[in-house]
């Protein structure tokens, strides 16, 4: 993933690409956040292997946020396939334990500047409504993200789907 080539450092948080090395970092920011359970760390892991195993032009695009060396979480986007130019952000996770200090506001915006880099035209994110979720819908608001649907007891009764759409060229 040549396209960071520099990581990016915030007052709280280095944001660089991710490695084949980052696996078990990620799994662990999964395994910590007090939010998802072993059927999304399966996913990601999938995902992660995917990634590295069969690479593709349009596959996915990982960002690991680091704090003094350590993992403290990951962003997972990259192109939809059967559209032009229009990106998804997958996954994007902080430890519970490193919220709130920047580190998800800095892995968003290295994922817009990267899809923006490669020319995508609008990016997508589908999200919980669920409570716990609540700051990850203010953080994609604040970042001018829009809610544009929302899909009744989409995860499971009483957890809707809420989609975020944002243009960004």
């Amino acid at each position: 993933m040549a396209w960071l080539e520099s990581p990016a450092q915030t007052s709280t948080a280095l944001v660089r690409a991710a490695t084949p090395d980052d696996g078990a970092a990620i799994r662990n920011v999964l395994l910590n956040s007090d939010l998802f359970g072993i059927s999304d760390v399966e996913c990601v892991d999938a995902m992660f292997v995917e990634t590295w195993e069969r690479p593709q032009p349009d596959g996915y695009r990982w960002l690991v946020a680091e704090r003094a060396g350590a993992v403290i979480g990951f962003a997972c986007y990259g192109p939809e396939s059967l559209t032009q130019d229009t990106w998804d952000l997958f996954w994007i996770c902080v430890a519970s334990s490193a919220r709130r200090q920047g580190a998800g506001r800095a892995l968003l915006q290295a994922a817009l500047h990267d899809a923006l880099m490669h020319h995508a035209r609008l990016m997508v994110i589908y999200t919980s409504s669920t409570p716990p979720y609540a700051p990850a819908r203010q953080l994609y608001a604040a970042f001018g993200f829009k809610h544009v649907a929302t899909v009744p007891d989409y995860y499971r009764d009483g957890d809707d789907l809420n989609i975020y759409w944002k243009r960004l060229r």
